[in-house]
């Protein structure tokens, strides 16, 4: 049986995506889950935050090397021309402090870009081998079993070839957001491009059936996509108030912006089958806790003392834990219901 598979993703950078989606998976090994990130952003943030310093030099410090010890070396084969995973090249690294494996990132996934571009095009013509190409994550899930229980893809802030590739390769997605106008011109960008790429996939599907069947590949392509209704819901960054005249004031615009969010998110509910509030819970603004998680790559929970851990900041973290893991539940409940 395939993994679950949840991937974070918002096409404006800035949300607090990276750090949402690793701890969730810190959450569900807390729990007892097997869970794998998938960082497919060519910015590497998932694996720096994951891994550690050591670990860190051993995959990328070697520039030649490198590629050979990440996702690359599974889409080695396609990037050659082929269609199939080179799974025997699949390797992770587990994630001491998170408890998770991570499938580390690498900078040349952005030269994956074009070829998942040309691939899309050929599917989209009927043609096996782009199909194939094209729905890579779902192959590499079924590869992989039951050796985890969830995939958490984190992807990049765009709205290109990877990210469509890794959306068709997951049965669900949460996109993380920031009350600011960005944030909303985000949300129509997102329903603008699912509508017109799930029309697409729909129709290379229907091109590539009869091809399909001739070469064995019949269930290849999902009919329903799983993410078609796979929106599970938004999260949205905490903002930083302000004191005026002894009192804290909310930033007038940003707290517009935060009005207007569950109206603009209502253009997703298509995506969805959540029935009700499409919004999951507010991510707190964790000031200085997030530098000092990521320079020990820690799960916000696990932060203690010896990592630097002082006076209010205890406190502090009681309440962030307790915010986050309200988020996580009800992820985790929603993405159940699918």
């Amino acid at each position: 049986m395939a993994p679950t598979t949840v991937a974070f993703f918002n096409n404006k950078g800035g949300v607090g995506k990276t750090t949402l989606a690793c701890n969730f998976a810190a959450w569900l090994a807390e729990r007892g889950k097997k869970a794998l990130v998938v960082d497919l952003d060519p910015q590497c943030n998932s694996t720096q935050l994951l891994l550690s310093d050591t670990q860190w030099s051993d995959v990328y410090e070697d520039v030649s090397a490198s590629e050979a010890k990440t996702v690359m070396a599974v889409l080695r084969n396609i990037r050659a021309g082929d269609s199939s995973l080179d799974t025997e090249a699949f390797q992770v690294f587990r994630s001491a402090r998170f408890a998770v494996d991570v499938l580390a990132g690498h900078p040349s996934l952005s030269i994956f870009e074009d070829i998942l571009s040309e691939a899309w095009t050929k599917f989209r013509g009927g043609e096996v081998a782009g199909a194939r190409r094209t729905v890579w994550l779902r192959s590499l899930s079924d590869f992989l079993g039951d050796s985890y229980d969830t995939l958490i893809v984190d992807v990049s802030p765009s709205l290109g070839a990877i990210n469509r590739s890794a959306l068709i390769g997951s049965s669900s997605f949460v996109t993380p957001m920031a009350a600011d106008l960005f944030s909303l011109y985000a949300l129509d960008n997102i329903t603008t491009w699912f509508q017109r790429w799930i029309g697409e996939y729909e129709a290379g599907r229907d091109n590539s059936r009869e091809n399909l069947q001739a070469t064995g590949h019949v269930g290849l392509l999902p009919d329903p996509l799983p993410v078609r209704h796979g929106f599970v819901g938004y999260t949205v960054q905490q903002y930083v108030s302000r004191a005026s005249g002894g009192q804290i004031r909310e930033i007038e615009a940003y707290d517009q912006h935060r009005r207007e969010i569950p109206d603009r998110a209502e253009k997703l509910i298509e995506l969805s089958r959540v029935k009700g509030d499409l919004e999951l819970g507010t991510v707190p603004n964790m000031f200085s806790m997030i530098p000092l998680a990521q320079g020990q790559h820690s799960p916000i929970a696990n932060l203690s003392r010896e990592d630097g851990l002082r006076g209010a900041q205890f406190s502090q973290q009681e309440r962030y834990v307790e915010q986050l893991d309200a988020i996580f539940k009800g992820i985790s409940e929603r993405v159940a219901d699918l």
